[in-house]
């Protein structure tokens, strides 16, 4: 299986590449606080950036996921945070489970860059295990109320709605999981702030919701369809979040290669020397490997099938092998290596924050598992008993 580039995607790849050049991306994200200037997003929206993934029949380019993994790799290049200047984002639950009415509430705002998604998953007490999600929504006539807290979120000032999944039904577990898109201004939402280790770029904390009112006309789907809509979005995600990784990995290498063929030590540049040459070669053999991952389950979902087990192999594989080769990049670079100057420690931090966001690697092997070994041994591992009916086993994909 091939992936070389073709002409479209090298002109996308280009596009991208220009407008973080002539914005000066890079530059700004190593402000003291790493957030990335809003106005940058608001950019990208007037260039036509975060409507890429978004249908031609939603107003957006209508990119296939491949090209997007292309363009996330060359985003990463600039920084992790940069995960939010091109492309939809979570926004794309709105543009592929959303009705009629929905994109046309949502839509334009989020691709003129004017509106960040969120959502809103993780709970206090809840991580991976989505069916003991405590957050509940009760129905009352045309509307329904909100409670339960949203804790490790991303973007929690600047998103102007967040996707909140929360049980409608408490007996069924994950399929009693609704989707609902809430505007984050409505009354009864009380936002706090965490200080995150990396991934700065945009605000980090958590939400509480206080009986918060939210119109049945905002609910994403039908009532017990969230785990589907997490499964497919996350299916797309998980892996660009795993290439950006790759592309910023990529970037130290190639500094270190640069830095090893400049740096004198013994009479000659450290290039020379085994214990360099050896981690660079790893380093880029392994992030090839993570590539090719990744794009394989990119093509998967171009192709209409399922990706679990390929977006889950993708995402671990690429962020653990970008943080080594980020580490090794430091190693080579010795003290100047962990000089906030050159660049590398904010990589590394950014890159370990997404060994646990969006599916921690421990999860992806235990979903990967559940593909290789069966459904009983994964139950077993998780302490079920009962075997699902046959007709329920599609929402057997998260745990």
């Amino acid at each position: 299986m091939a992936f070389q580039k073709t002409g479209q995607q090298s002109m996308w790849i280009q596009t991208v590449r220009t407008f973080m050049e002539d914005h000066h991306v890079e530059s700004e994200l190593k402000n003291e606080t790493e957030q990335l200037p809003w106005n940058i997003r608001q950019a990208s929206g007037k260039a036509g950036l975060i409507g890429l993934d978004i249908a031609l029949e939603d107003g957006g380019a209508g990119l296939s996921a491949l090209t997007m993994g292309h363009l996330y790799e060359e985003c990463g290049r600039y920084g992790l945070n940069t995960r939010e200047v091109i492309g939809a984002g979570h926004g794309n639950m709105i543009a592929k489970f959303g009705n009629a009415d929905q994109k046309k509430r949502y839509l334009p705002r989020l691709m003129s860059g004017d509106l960040l998604v969120g959502v809103g998953l993780t709970e206090p007490g809840t991580g991976s295990d989505l069916a003991k999600t405590q957050t509940f929504a009760r129905k009352e006539g045309s509307n329904y109320i909100l409670n339960g807290e949203k804790e490790f979120v991303s973007r929690v000032n600047e998103a102007g709605v967040f996707i909140v999944f929360a049980q409608t039904n408490t007996e069924a577990g994950a399929r009693g999981l609704t989707a609902f898109i809430v505007d984050m201004d409505r009354p009864g939402v009380e936002k706090y702030n965490l200080e995150p280790m990396g991934l700065k770029g945009w605000s980090y904390g958590g939400f509480r919701l206080h009986d918060v009112v939210v119109p049945a006309s905002n609910r994403l789907g039908e009532e017990g369809e969230g785990f589907k809509i997490f499964n497919t979005h996350f299916g797309y995600w998980r892996v660009l979040m795993g290439i950006i990784c790759v592309g910023s990995a990529q970037r130290a290498i190639e500094q270190a290669i640069d830095y090893s063929k400049e740096r004198q030590a013994f009479g000659g540049p450290i290039g020379r020397f085994q214990s360099v040459m050896h981690k660079i070669s790893e380093s880029a053999t392994k992030l090839e490997a993570a590539r090719l991952l990744s794009f394989k389950a990119l093509d998967y979902l171009d192709k209409g099938h399922s990706n679990v087990m390929e977006a889950s192999m993708a995402k671990w594989y690429s962020t653990t092998v970008a943080y080594e080769a980020i580490d090794h990049a430091l190693q080579i670079h010795g003290a100047r290596g962990y000089v906030i100057d050159y660049g590398l420690e904010q990589r590394l931090r950014d890159v370990r924050g997404l060994q646990i966001a969006d599916g921690s690697t421990d999860t992806l092997k235990s979903l990967i598992g559940r593909d290789l070994m069966g459904k009983e041994i994964y139950d077993a591992m998780l302490g079920r008993t009962a075997k699902p009916k046959p007709a329920e086993k599609e929402l057997e994909f998260a745990g």
